[in-house]
């Protein structure tokens, strides 16, 4: 009896394997389809010490394979737009330019938003990934490798509709653990953009 148990158990860890393997390349794969991206998002931050949930919202555009803008709308404006290498920042009425090849930070944060957009983080080695189920969702949990970026993000949970492979949410889970969430609306897969969108 414990023998078949044993036999049991190890059946059923492999086909469990598999089956995340499938799930991940699915999910992998629709990513690598995606061209452009615009859609709307509301963010949620958590902090331990303060009682009221912080909250913004506003636009997202991407085009492959490196043109990116975040853009805050509410309570604030604020606007982060990646072209290559080229990252502007517009704080209100300031801005301020980056060059990600020659600025450590920069580059990884670009890194890493680019990453989970077009697929990409399945493949990186800062981050191992792992599959669960929730609700609706098929939830990719990468946890981080790399102890530097340990002291800013733990862990980082992406969210995949189980219908279309299409992510709807991240979650990033810091070493403190405050956490971000951020809820994307309205969606528009593939469609055309205009320029001036990734221009300052």
């Amino acid at each position: 009896m414990r023998k078949f148990m044993l036999i049991w158990l190890m059946f059923s860890s492999l086909l469990l394997t598999a089956q995340t393997g499938d799930v991940l390349q699915q999910i992998k794969s629709q990513a690598q389809k995606i061209n452009s991206i615009e859609a709307a998002f509301v963010q949620t931050k958590n902090i331990s010490f303060i009682d009221e949930q912080l909250i913004s919202n506003g636009k997202f555009w991407f085009s492959r394979p490196d043109k990116m803008r975040w853009e805050y709308q509410s309570p604030f404006f604020y606007s982060i737009i990646i072209d290559g290498d080229n990252i502007t920042v517009i704080d209100d009425k300031k801005e301020s330019r980056f060059d990600a090849a020659s600025n450590a930070m920069f580059g990884q944060i670009k890194q890493v938003i680019m990453n989970m957009v077009n697929g990409k983080m399945f493949d990186d080695p800062d981050y191992h990934a792992s599959l669960k189920e929730e609700n609706n969702y098929f939830v990719v949990n990468f946890e981080t490798v790399n102890e530097a970026m340990k002291e800013y993000i733990f862990s980082i949970d992406l969210y995949f509709t189980k219908s279309g492979y299409l992510m709807e949410k991240i979650k990033m889970n810091e070493a403190s653990g405050d956490n971000t969430v951020i809820e994307f609306s309205n969606q528009k897969i593939n469609q055309s953009l205009p320029g001036h969108v990734f221009k300052p």
